[in-house]
C-alpha cells in the first residue's frame, strides 16, 4: 500500500520554498542596490571610502583608489586602514612622516578615531589631498577625500605674490571692516609693525570724513586711477593714494585685496615716464617720438603757415669706433657729439638723437643760409678729433635738409625728403650737406622699382650665368671661365653687375643668389673638359652669414664637380672681418681642394699679411690698373711689384681687363701667367662658349 504525504507536510515545503525564493530576492536586491550604491560613488569626482567600526575598509571609489594609486595594491574589504597607513609609511608614500614615523601615524590614527575636523595630507606624487572624516550611525566612518593640490599652488602662489609685492596691499574683511593681512610694503607704508597691521580697525586708516565713502569702495571692485584717497599713518600723518579693489574669496570666506598706490611717487613716476618718452636717456635729446610731434605739430593745418626746416644728421664711421672700443665709448662718443651740436644750434631749433648715430634738427622761420652756417658748422665740429678717456677718435657728419613748404608740408613726406639728401649725400660726399632736389625721389623710386623687379627676377630664376675665359698668356689656351651673373631686365635691358650685386646684398638676397650662381656654374662646369677650371665671385655677406661653406659643399655634392677645379675669388673686405668665422670658412675650403684668389689686388690695403696668412692660389691684379697701364708710370710699376710678389709666394698672378694685344704682349713679358678680358671674349652663356676655339683665336 502506497504511502501519502500528510497535507501538514505539503505545507511545510511550500512555506521553505517561498522562503528561499524571499531570501534570493533579498540577496538579488541587496546586490542590485550595491551597484547603484558602487556606481554612484565612482561618479563622484570625489574620493569616497567607508569604513566599518574596526577601520576596516567596506567600500571605496574609483577615485579614492586613483588617489592613493601607490597603496591600491592593499585595498581590500576588510584590511584595516591602521595598516594600510603604517605600510605606505615603510614605503615612503607620506613625505611629512619621514624622521616622525611613529608620531605621525599616533596623530593620523587619533583624527580618524576622532573625526569631524578637516586635515591636509601631502602625499609622495606631490599632490595635496584635503580629508574630512565623519562617524556614521553604526560606529562605522565615512571618509572624503579632495585633491587640492591646485588650490594650494594658486595660494601659494598669492602669498608669495602678496607677501613679496613692492605694492602695498592689504587684505580688508567686510565683516568685521578690519585688516586681516597686510604685506610688509603695506606696514612701510603706513608705518605700523606688520603684526599690528593683522585685525587693525580699517577706519585707522583713513582721514575721519573719508571713512564712510571708503567703506563703500572697499566693499567693491574699483579701479579709479584719478580717485585721491586721504589716508592716515600710525603717527597720524596724512597720506594721499590711490587705491584698486578686487573683491576675492580667501580660505573660503568673502575679502577685498587693496593696492594702495603713493600719489607722490606716481605722479613723479608718472612724470619722468613722460618725460622718457619724448627724450633720449643717453643725450637728454627729444626723441624720434619727439621729432615727430614737434614736425607734426608746426605743420599742422589749423596753425599758420611758416618756414619749418628738417636737417638729418648722420655721424660717419661711428658703427667702426663702436665696434672697436666698444659701447661705453661709443656711448660717451654719441654724448660728446650731442653736446657740440647743441652750442651750435639756434634757441628755436630743436635737435633730436632718432636712431643710434642718427640725429635732426627742427629749425624754425631759419633763412636758408642760416641752415646752410649751422650744417657747415656741424660737420666741421664733428670733424675735429674726439677725447674719450686715451682715445682720440675720428668721425664726422652728412646732413640732408628738407623745407617746408618748398619741397612739401606733409611731416612724413617731408623727413622721406631729408633723408633721401642725407642718402645722396653720402653716396656722393660724406663730411658735407645736400638740400632735397626732386630728381632725388625720381631715383628713390626708380630704385624702389629696381628693387621689386629684382627680387621678382631672383624668385623666377630671370638671372642668368655667364663665363668669360681666363686664358693662359704663354700657350693662348683657355685654362678656366669665370662665372658672372647677368639680368636682362625687361624694360631696361641688360642691367650692370655694379648696380644689382649692391642691391642684392641690401636687400638681403646675396646668400641667394650666390647659391644659385655656385649651384648654376658647377652643375655646368662639370661637362668641360677636366683642365678647364671654374672661377666664382664670393660676397663678403656670404662670409658673415656663416653660409657659405654649406653652400659650396651642396654645389660640389650636386654637381659631382672636382673641388680642385673650383676657384673662389674673395675682396679684402672678407680678410678684414676680424672675427675667427671668416678665417676658419676660407681655412675649411681650402682644405677640400678649392682654389683661392685674392680679387681686384691693389685697389685696397694690399696688405702682405693677408698673402702670408691664407692659403691662397692666385692674385688677380685689378683692370684699373691694366686700363691705365700705358699712360701711367706707376701702374706699370705697381704691375711689375704684383707679378714679382706672386712669383716668390708661387701663386698664379692674372690680369683683368686686358682689351689691346700691345697690353697682353707687355703682361706676358714680365711674366704674368694669366689674362681676362675683352681681347679674349665676353662673357657668354655656356651653350655659347666654344671652349678651345675661343681660346686659339684670342692667342
Amino acid at each position: 500500500m502506497a504511502s501519502e504525504t500528510s497535507p501538514i507536510s505539503n505545507i511545510s515545503c511550500r512555506a521553505d520554498s517561498a522562503a528561499l525564493e524571499g531570501l534570493q530576492a533579498a540577496k538579488e536586491a541587496a546586490d542590485r542596490a550595491e551597484k547603484r550604491l558602487r556606481a554612484a560613488i565612482d561618479a563622484l569626482p570625489e574620493g569616497i571610502v567607508f569604513l566599518d567600526e574596526e577601520g576596516r575598509y567596506i567600500l571605496w571609489n574609483q577615485r579614492y583608489a586613483e588617489i592613493y594609486a601607490k597603496s591600491a595594491d592593499l585595498l581590500e574589504p576588510g584590511v584595516r586602514l591602521a595598516d594600510t597607513l603604517r605600510i605606505g609609511v615603510q614605503r615612503g608614500d607620506y613625505p611629512e612622516a619621514a624622521g616622525r614615523e611613529e608620531e605621525w601615524l599616533t596623530h593620523r590614527l587619533s583624527l580618524l578615531n576622532n573625526p569631524g575636523m578637516r586635515h591636509e595630507q601631502l602625499l609622495s606624487n606631490g599632490r595635496w589631498i584635503m580629508i574630512e572624516e565623519r562617524k556614521t550611525d553604526d560606529g562605522g566612518t565615512i571618509g572624503l577625500r579632495v585633491d587640492i593640490t591646485d588650490l594650494k599652488e594658486r595660494e601659494e602662489s598669492f602669498r608669495l605674490l602678496f607677501e613679496g609685492n613692492p605694492v602695498p596691499l592689504v587684505v580688508y574683511d567686510p565683516r568685521t571692516e578690519t585688516i586681516r593681512a597686510a604685506n610688509a610694503a603695506a606696514a612701510e607704508h603706513f608705518g605700523y609693525p606688520i603684526g599690528e597691521m593683522e585685525g587693525l580697525a580699517a577706519h585707522a586708516l583713513f582721514a575721519e570724513d573719508e571713512w564712510e565713502e571708503a567703506q563703500a569702495l572697499l566693499a567693491t571692485n574699483c579701479s579709479e586711477k584719478d580717485r585721491f584717497w586721504r589716508q592716515r599713518a600710525r603717527d597720524g600723518s596724512q597720506l594721499e593714494s590711490v587705491l584698486f579693489t578686487r573683491q576675492s574669496v580667501l580660505a573660503g570666506e568673502r575679502a577685498t585685496i587693496v593696492s594702495i598706490f603713493d600719489v607722490t611717487e606716481r605722479r613723479r613716476v608718472e612724470a619722468r615716464m613722460a618725460y622718457m618718452a619724448r627724450h633720449d636717456e643717453m643725450t637728454g635729446l627729444a626723441n624720434r617720438a619727439h621729432c615727430r610731434e614737434r614736425l607734426h605739430g608746426l605743420l599742422a593745418p589749423e596753425n599758420s603757415p611758416e618756414s619749418v626746416t628738417i636737417a638729418l644728421v648722420d655721424l660717419d664711421h661711428f658703427k667702426a669706433v663702436n665696434d672697436t672700443y666698444g659701447h661705453l665709448v661709443g656711448d660717451a662718443l654719441l654724448a660728446e657729439a650731442a653736446y657740440r651740436m647743441q652750442a651750435l644750434i639756434p634757441k628755436r631749433a630743436l635737435l633730436c638723437r632718432i636712431g643710434g648715430d642718427e640725429f635732426a634738427i627742427i629749425f624754425r622761420k631759419a633763412s636758408g643760409d642760416q641752415v646752410d652756417l649751422v650744417a657747415k658748422s656741424i660737420a666741421v665740429s664733428l670733424g675735429t678729433p674726439f677725447f674719450i678717456g686715451d682715445h682720440s677718435l675720428h668721425i664726422g657728419a652728412t646732413i640732408g635738409i628738407a623745407c617746408a613748404p618748398r619741397d612739401s608740408s606733409d611731416p612724413e613726406t617731408l623727413l622721406r625728403y631729408a633723408d633721401l639728401a642725407l642718402y645722396a649725400c653720402k653716396a656722393s660726399h660724406r663730411g658735407s650737406h645736400r638740400w632735397f632736389q626732386p630728381a632725388m625721389d625720381v631715383a628713390a623710386q626708380e630704385r624702389s622699382r629696381l628693387e621689386n623687379d629684382f627680387r621678382d627676377a631672383v624668385h623666377k630664376g630671370d638671372l642668368e650665368v655667364h663665363y668669360q675665359p681666363l686664358i693662359n698668356l704663354e700657350n693662348g689656351e683657355v685654362e678656366g671661365y669665370e662665372a658672372l651673373l647677368r639680368w636682362n631686365h625687361p624694360s631696361h635691358g641688360a642691367v650692370s653687375p655694379e648696380v644689382f650685386i649692391p642691391l642684392a646684398e641690401e636687400m638681403g638676397l646675396i646668400d641667394t643668389v650666390g647659391q644659385y650662381v655656385l649651384q648654376t656654374a658647377c652643375r655646368e662646369a662639370r661637362d668641360w673638359p677636366p683642365n678647364v677650371n671654374l672661377s666664382v665671385n664670393v660676397s663678403p655677406l656670404q662670409f658673415r652669414s656663416g653660409n657659405l661653406l654649406n653652400t659650396v659643399l651642396q654645389a660640389l655634392s650636386a654637381s659631382g664637380l672636382a673641388p680642385e677645379r673650383l676657384e673662389l675669388e674673395i675682396t679684402e673686405a672678407v680678410l678684414m672681418d676680424k672675427g675667427p668665422r671668416s678665417s676658419s670658412i676660407i681655412r675649411s675650403l681650402r682644405a677640400l681642394g678649392v682654389g683661392l684668389s685674392m680679387d681686384d689686388f691693389g685697389t685696397g690695403y694690399s696688405s702682405l699679411r693677408y698673402l702670408l696668412s691664407y692659403p691662397f692660389t692666385k692674385i688677380k691684379i685689378d683692370k684699373s690698373f691694366i686700363l691705365s697701364l700705358q699712360e701711367e708710370d706707376n701702374s706699370r710699376a705697381v704691375i711689375r711689384a704684383v707679378i714679382g710678389l706672386s712669383k716668390s709666394l708661387g701663386l698664379t698672378v692674372t690680369a683683368e681687363g686686358i682689351e689691346h694685344e700691345a697690353v697682353r704682349d707687355y703682361l706676358r713679358e714680365e711674366g704674368c701667367t694669366q689674362g681676362q678680358g675683352y681681347l679674349f671674349g665676353k662673357a657668354r652663356p655656356a651653350a655659347e662658349l666654344g671652349l678651345f676655339d675661343a681660346g686659339r683665336n684670342a692667342a
